[in-house]
This record gives structure tokens, sequence and C-alpha cells, in this order.
């Protein structure tokens, strides 16, 4: 038994020892222009999201330091219509005072691409969906495929990063 104990108190030991190291290597905390950034978005869409530091690429420009804003989950959390989750934060950024760049702006069948100007500051935003295979045909265009709302699998993000 007191070896036993004598194990446990020096692996205690060798804890708190390391403590220290795990803080020194922590993450960088997210800027706080990126956690305005998320705290609007998700009020906008009402769900909660991740927040990761690293390159942001945004359309016309070299991939910048920045961080990266993530939601998931499926069409029962956002719902089935990717051009309502969009215009939701859309509303959210313009609201915020950045102005839009028709120049960042795509769209497609299951998404869309939108890009926001403020000052030196770019936001590149995208809204998608996708379905597991077997949902829609491979044979038919994506248009022609209904899922439910348990079948998309939306991924939405929003990258802000420095203007060049």
């Amino acid at each position: 038994m007191r070896d036993l104990l004598g194990l446990h108190a020096t692996a205690l030991a060798v804890l708190v020892a390391l403590a220290p190291l795990a803080v020194a290597h922590a993450a960088p905390a997210a800027p706080a222009s990126c956690l305005a950034l998320q705290t609007g978005a998700n009020a906008a869409l009402g769900v909660a999201s991740t927040v990761a530091l690293g390159p942001v690429s945004y359309p016309g420009q070299a991939d910048a330091p920045g961080c990266t804003i993530t939601f998931t989950g499926s069409g029962k959390v956002f719902g089935t219509s990717f051009q309502a989750v969009a215009a939701k934060l859309d509303a959210m950024m313009q609201g915020r005072g950045w102005a839009p760049d028709n120049n960042a702006a795509a769209d497609g069948p299951t998404g869309t691409a939108m890009g926001y100007r403020k000052g030196e500051a770019a936001v590149a935003v995208s809204v998608n969906y996708n379905t597991a295979k077997g949902v829609c045909s491979p044979d038919a265009p994506v248009a022609s495929c209904h899922p439910t709302a348990a079948q998309m699998r939306y991924a939405i993000t929003l990258g802000l990063t420095p203007a060049s």
C-alpha cells in the first residue's frame, strides 16, 4: 500500500511540475476583432461556433494570418434554405458597418459566398451544405435533389483577415 501511495505522490508531483509548460504552450487567444465577429455571427444564427487562428483565404489576395469562425450542423439547426442563412449573416455584417464586396461573391446550387470589407479588414463568408452519398442521384443535376432538413450537412465559415 505504501508503494502505491508513493507512486501516486510521484505522479502528482510530475503533473504539478508540468502544468506551467502546458500553460506556456496553450494556443494564443483570438484577437478581439475575431471574438466580436464570432459573437455577432452566433447571435445572427442562434447557434454557437468555433474559432481557429491561422491563414485565411480571401478572393483576389494571398492567404493572410487571421481567424476562421466555423458553424456546422444539419438543416434541422439552420433550416433548408442556405440563402436564408446567408441573408442573416449579410444583415449582421452590414449592420456592423461591413461593406459588401461584390468581387468576392459567388453562388451555386448548394451554397453561396460573400465578401465584406471594413477599413483594412476583410471577411470571406461561405454558406454551403452537402448530403450523404446516396441521398441525391449522381446522374441528376444537383438542383433536382431536394434533401430533407436532416439530410443537409452545413459548413458555414467566416474568415477574418487584414486586407492587403
